[in-house]
């Protein structure tokens, strides 16, 4: 059966991201109130949670999970950041308007994070800053990574700019 771009259909399976490890991530990514921080593949909101909590930027992830979107909505209310974050029932490979990013954030697997690097490059402005945890572009080398000990594991995490 061929897939095509405008159809969601799940990618990933989900995984939270530590929150040592998250934080780490948007402070790397330097995000700032003047950001607008896209988390594609969101799961339960804690990055947007925390990108507006703590960094107050505007935040929006996109997910499948329709689950997780009802949890990431529950945590932004219940954190009172819903004036900054929000989450949409959307596939991350077809964001309309992925353009307004200055940070994309990824917790996602190497396959996803390869597949995803072409729709980054033509889509996000020049400047965009691309944090991954855990997983690297296939031949584009990171401006900045940092290693982490978090949970008892090493976590890995890259910066790129567009």
């Amino acid at each position: 059966m061929q897939r095509f771009a405008h159809m969601p259909y799940k990618i990933s399976g989900w995984q939270p991201t530590p929150p040592k490890v998250l934080l780490e991530a948007l402070k790397i990514a330097e995000v700032s109130d003047d950001d607008l921080v896209f988390d594609l593949g969101c799961g339960d909101g804690r990055v947007v949670v925390r990108a507006a909590r703590y960094f107050g930027a505007r935040a929006i992830g996109v997910d499948l999970d329709r689950s997780l979107l009802q949890a990431s909505r529950r945590r932004i209310v219940h954190r009172g950041v819903e004036h900054l974050a929000t989450v949409r029932y959307q596939s991350m490979l077809a964001v309309p308007d992925l353009h307004r990013a200055t940070v994309v954030f990824l917790f996602l697997p190497q396959p996803v994070v390869n597949r995803l690097r072409p729709i980054l490059l033509s889509r996000c402005q020049k400047g965009t800053r691309i944090v991954s945890v855990a997983s690297s572009f296939y031949n584009w080398t990171p401006d900045k990574q940092v290693i982490l000990k978090a949970m008892q594991t090493l976590w890995w995490i890259g910066l790129w700019y567009v």
